[in-house]
């Protein structure tokens, strides 16, 4: 901390009790411990570089990150005129729609998972209502599209908390004087409030790709090949277990990419 009075200017620095470093010590250790079994599992065979380069795992690596893609970018569209609606508009009630945008962070996706299968599946309940319209068969629900709608819609508020939070912060004089020179609402939000919304939208997506990378649940019952499903389908089927190590690797390596788009996001 620096503080500066006329011609004289003082650095203090301030000390951590030496406790606090070996707490955080312990914190990083026992972190890096699972990074560290998984390693030696994964080499004990030595077949590390075969596993990860077969066609399979370039194949589950691709369909996960996919899905990590297009549940950020959906939770983000959503999140967006929601975030605007409830903060910077005189929509009725908006401390409801507050309330309820952020209820579906109170049920794990895997329940959403269950709903979905459960209304829209083969024999559920829309299709026994569209049954007499003449309706045999709804599209397809299991696979891809339906871990991304489960997910998406369980996942969204970890982008919306954090831009409402954002959006209040933000200085209205900005977008006064944007008006005032001519500009158009949306032109005001996309020049002057969306820049100053990245590292909100940054720290949400971040959320919301690590959510999906390490969801099991939600893809287990809509039967997509996730990395994760894959890595538990490997750990339970087969005898030698370093295949899944490498794989559960591979998860890890995808997250620290992940974190270290958003920290370039940023900037």
């Amino acid at each position: 901390m620096a503080l500066t009075f006329g011609a004289f200017r003082r650095s203090y620095t301030l000390r951590a009790p030496p406790l606090v470093g070996v707490l955080a010590a312990g914190v990083g250790a026992a972190m890096l411990l699972p990074l560290v079994y998984l390693v030696i599992r994964a080499s004990e065979h030595g077949t590390v570089f075969e596993t990860l380069t077969r066609a399979s795992t370039i194949e589950t690596l691709i369909r996960t990150c996919l899905l990590a893609a297009a549940v950020t970018a959906a939770a983000i569209l959503i999140s967006l005129p929601a975030a605007w609606l409830t903060t910077r508009t005189d929509l009725p009630f908006r401390g409801v729609w507050s309330v309820l945008f952020s209820l579906p962070l109170v049920f794990p996706s895997y329940v959403g998972a269950f709903v979905l299968v459960a209304a829209l599946g083969p024999r559920g309940i829309v299709q026994n209502w569209l049954e007499p319209l003449g309706v045999d068969r709804l599209p397809e629900i299991y696979g891809f599209w339906g871990a991304w709608l489960a997910i998406t819609l369980f996942t969204f508020p970890y982008v919306l908390i954090p831009l409402r939070a954002a959006m209040k912060g933000l200085d209205q004089s900005m977008d006064d004087a944007a008006r005032s020179l001519g500009a158009s609402s949306f032109g005001t939000f996309f020049r002057v409030t969306l820049p100053q919304l990245r590292p909100a939208l940054a720290a949400g997506g971040l959320l919301v790709a690590l959510y999906t990378l390490s969801d099991f649940g939600a893809v287990s019952i809509l039967r997509f090949d996730s990395l994760t499903r894959v890595i538990f389908i490997q750990y339970k089927s087969a005898f030698d277990r370093s295949e899944a190590a490498s794989l559960a690797l591979l998860l890890a390596a995808v997250a620290l990419a992940a974190v270290w788009i958003e920290s370039m996001t940023r900037g």
